[in-house]
């Protein structure tokens, strides 16, 4: 069944907004770290905690947010949170010091909306047309990923990284205004929410696992692929241009491919394949000389990677939700990946701290963190990607 006139429009309006206020993660990460050290009293800790703030703050108001627009109305909270983005960016163009920069981005992720823009759009959709609404939403969060990666890269190279701001600050100001305009009509009082309990399961807590351990390895891989670039000095080329080589491969490949598997009913080889990738990204840097082949290699294969998540958790996900509950299930799907986010980029900058730990390189060794990592998360799994299982 094709989403009503009524239903459409409230499913872009929603994923535009949803995806306008991500890009504040997804447009910085590529290029925070390599930026950092021109903040007065900056430190590779502190550039950090700039990055995960944001993250942290998204993750811990997400339930606050939430319960407010319950209470005032989801319209009236979602322009509230979009202002305090906004104000967050205004700060952190002007911020010259990583504390003032750092109360900027806290600033920023306390506008946290994903929560009230997924009850929204629960509430506008049928029971029958509410997996689709989430699937377009899906594809504007990934749209989002891939225009910040390589948004963040091209300005900050072409003007300057307080650019960026600028530009998050015009987001929030035009996302604001779509909201004022076009939010679509409350209906918490005159529709009725299903009301049914919703019940963690082993298969969920992996999901939600999933999304958390993504995010991690994610982070750390972004805090540290730029610096990486820096220190390696062998490129005659700009950040954008080495972004695009390593993530055209897998913008190419992997999304067409895993329709395939999904043909073929083998999915779950792509999700094997996905953890296969990322291990070898990390292997690959480690045996090899550290030069341009180790680079690209590990910039690659990671991205080839973390690819096959970044499409297959939303849809496992919705396989493992009732479709009257998609919205109580996705809400700690986003929690844990703020989390993650968080987490990830903290923990890379406090190992930046020093070059060398027990005579080993610092990338050695974060390389090796992240391979540990990925192996728990294996040990752990992921449920079976299986189509009959959303006729539940």
């Amino acid at each position: 069944m094709s989403l009503s006139k009524s239903e459409l429009r409230a499913t872009l309006v929603v994923s535009l907004i949803f995806s306008m206020r991500l890009l504040g993660l997804f447009i910085l990460l590529p290029v925070f770290s390599l930026y950092a050290s021109e903040y007065n009293h900056s430190s590779a800790f502190l550039a950090g905690v700039a990055i995960g703030s944001y993250s942290l703050a998204q993750a811990i108001m997400q339930i606050p947010m939430g319960y407010l627009s319950d209470k005032f109305g989801r319209k009236k909270i979602v322009i509230f949170g979009l202002i305090l983005f906004s104000t967050g960016s205004l700060i952190c163009f002007y911020a010259n010091q990583i504390n003032i920069l750092i109360l900027g981005r806290v600033i920023q992720g306390l506008g946290a909306i994903s929560s009230v823009g997924i009850a929204t759009l629960s509430e506008n959709t049928s029971e029958e047309n509410r997996a689709s609404a989430f699937t377009i939403m899906g594809i504007a969060v990934g749209g989002s990923f891939f225009i910040g990666f390589l948004a963040g890269p091209y300005f900050a190279s072409l003007y300057s990284f307080k650019s960026l701001f600028i530009l998050l600050l015009a987001f929030g100001i035009i996302a604001t205004f779509i909201t004022f305009l076009y939010y679509p009509n409350d209906l918490r009082q005159s529709k009725k929410v299903s009301k049914i309990s919703f019940k963690y399961n082993n298969k969920l807590v992996q999901i939600y696992l999933g999304s958390f351990f993504l995010s991690l390895i994610l982070s750390i891989m972004l805090y540290v692929f730029p610096l990486i670039w820096r220190d390696l000095g062998t490129l005659n080329e700009d950040l954008f241009s080495t972004y695009l080589k390593i993530f055209l491969p897998a913008a190419i490949i992997i999304y067409p491919s895993i329709r395939f598997f999904e043909k073929i009913k083998k999915v779950n080889i792509a999700i094997n394949l996905g953890w296969f990738f990322l291990i070898v990204a990390f292997l690959a840097y480690i045996l090899l000389p550290s030069n341009i082949y180790s680079f690209y290699s590990l910039g690659i294969l990671f991205f080839l990677g973390s690819s096959v998540f970044q499409s297959l958790l939303p849809s496992l996900l919705s396989l493992n939700v009732s479709s009257d509950l998609r919205a109580t299930g996705n809400g700690p799907f986003y929690i844990m990946n703020f989390l993650g986010h968080a987490v990830g980029s903290m923990f890379a900058g406090a190992i930046y701290m020093k070059d060398f730990y027990f005579g080993f390189d610092k990338n050695f060794l974060i390389c090796i963190i992240c391979i540990l990592l990925i192996a728990l998360w294996v040990s752990i799994g992921l449920p079976k990607y299986s189509i009959k299982e959303n006729s539940q």
